[in-house]
């Protein structure tokens, strides 16, 4: 949040790019629980907010909107957000983005014109006095971020949730429809028909959790596959519990803490979905993500979107318990030849993909030195033997825009041995640091905003053969870097469910 304490330092007059001043609370009914409104559009109640347990997403909330659309990110954090600001010359392109397509976009940003001096002022005194550069893509950057966002994550208060309650369920939700590619909503475009529906009911245990193929839906571009994961309630309570100060935004998450976080969450899964149908594989498409937490799964003051339509609709449609904790996905295949098939045999089979097991931090000399370490998932023994140690620098050409700005170049580079050995995807060495920025040459120019770095690179040899790390680029070298260990574990072996047997079997 520093930028943003600097921002507020500096005292322009944002009011007519978007951010005008008012409540900090926002107190409309769709204002996120725990929100922190950082500015007023100026018209129909539209203010933009920080949100607890989202860390620095900044987010828009419109009370004119439709339930259930009245609040969506618009970016990662208050530096992205103001270089949004910057590339649209105010906020209203960037708050309606999720409307348009990227014509419609562009061609309102064309059709605002050039800005007024005041609006010019305010923007340049934004570029200039925190250093800030336009967003490259704003149009793709918003998409990108809102279609990979889980809404269902979004806490509100109490008001909110009786507006969703007493809303009409019709025009949102007019009947079950699935269509090939979609998400729950049931929303879609073109003229595609719904999906026929087969019920298949089929449940395995996997990953410690009790599964279920809720029904598949024949498509004309392909196959839909309904399926959700059971959740103990008191394994999502402890979760939310253990977390809390970090979650709600009261402490800053370590790189290790953020990856064993999302390692032990009890509601989340990252796997590759294979369907074969007829003895053929079919290429995965699209896959949508939905969870339901009952009351008992959430800690005191913790209360998330209890009735969400969506998650609702889908406990109602396929008769489950709502007092236990769900995990939905859609799952969007493609059909392997040119016609519809006839479904004779069918089978899922679930691959978990390695999850991130955070290991030790440990510092170097130079060549000889040991890093003992045990391993944190088998408890072997191991020890880190460096080959090679030493400062090197990166050519300086391999930069774009390299007349206008300065790169840092400087970097740390190992070469190094595992005893005993460890399969070389398992285990990955970076640098604990984020880097330096690249700086304008010019002082009235703004540099990139991200902090540039090489990060690791692993050696492609054979095992037993050396392997090479590099730290994060720097104008120069701190005295010592700081490393760290992230071991990558495939937790469970894949699992196939057969969905159809032959009818002549």
């Amino acid at each position: 949040m520093a930028l943003y304490e600097k921002f507020k330092k500096l005292k322009i007059d944002v009011s007519q790019l978007g951010l005008a001043p008012g409540n900090a609370c926002g107190d409309y009914f769709c204002t996120p629980k725990g929100a922190k409104v950082i500015g007023w559009e100026g018209v129909d109640g539209i203010h933009y907010c920080f949100v607890k347990g989202f860390r620095e997403t900044v987010f828009a909330a419109n009370p004119s909107n439709p339930l259930g659309d009245c609040v969506y990110p618009l970016a990662r954090n208050f530096e992205d957000f103001l270089r949004l600001l910057l590339a649209c010359k105010g906020l209203a392109a960037a708050e309606q983005a999720h409307l348009w397509d990227r014509d419609e976009f562009e061609a309102f940003l064309r059709e605002d014109g050039p800005p007024s001096p005041e609006r010019q002022a305010a923007l340049e005194g934004l570029r200039d006095g925190l250093g800030l550069t336009p967003m490259e893509d704003p149009y793709g950057y918003i998409r990108e971020i809102q279609a990979s966002f889980d809404y269902k994550k979004i806490p509100f208060r109490k008001e909110y949730y009786d507006c969703v309650a007493e809303a009409p369920k019709g025009p949102e939700y007019p009947e079950w429809s699935v269509y090939f590619g979609s998400g729950f909503s049931g929303r879609h475009r073109g003229r595609d028909k719904p999906g026929r529906e087969i019920p298949i009911g089929k449940t395995f245990s996997w990953c410690g959790k009790v599964w279920h193929v809720l029904a598949v839906y024949i498509c004309g571009k392909g196959l839909v596959v309904d399926l959700c994961m059971e959740v103990e309630p008191e394994e999502i309570r402890v979760h939310a519990e253990n977390w809390r100060p970090w979650i709600e935004g009261k402490r800053e998450f370590t790189p290790e803490e953020e990856e064993r976080q999302e390692a032990e969450n009890p509601l989340t899964i990252d796997y590759n979905p294979k369907l074969t149908v007829n003895g053929r594989k079919l290429r995965h498409r699209h896959g949508y993500g939905l969870v339901w937490v009952p009351a008992s799964g959430c800690p005191h003051g913790m209360e998330t979107d209890l009735q969400d339509p969506e998650s609702h609709q889908l406990i109602k449609r396929y008769g489950l318990d709502s007092e236990r904790g769900w995990t939905f996905w859609r799952n969007s295949f493609s059909w392997a030849t040119k016609t519809r098939p006839v479904l004779k045999t069918l089978s899922l089979s679930l691959e978990q993909n390695p999850v991130s097991v955070p290991g030790p931090r440990f510092t170097l000399s130079g060549a000889g030195d040991v890093a003992k370490f045990v391993h944190p998932v088998t408890g072997e023994t191991h020890a880190l033997h460096v080959l090679e140690y030493e400062a090197q620098q990166m050519d300086a050409g391999h930069f774009r825009d390299k007349d206008q700005w300065e790169y840092p170049t400087h970097y740390s580079a190992m070469s190094y041995v595992v005893e005993p050995e460890l399969p070389r995807e398992s285990l990955t060495v970076r640098d604990c640091g984020q880097g330096d920025r690249p700086r304008p040459k010019q002082s009235n120019m703004a540099g990139p905003t991200v902090a540039s770095s090489v990060g690791v690179i692993l050696a492609t040899g054979k095992s037993g053969q050396p392997r090479a790390a590099c730290s994060s680029l720097y104008f120069g070298l701190p005295e010592r870097i700081e490393w760290r260990m992230v071991f990558r574990q495939k937790p469970v072996e894949d699992i196939e469910v057969d969905l159809l047997l032959p009818q002549n079997g």
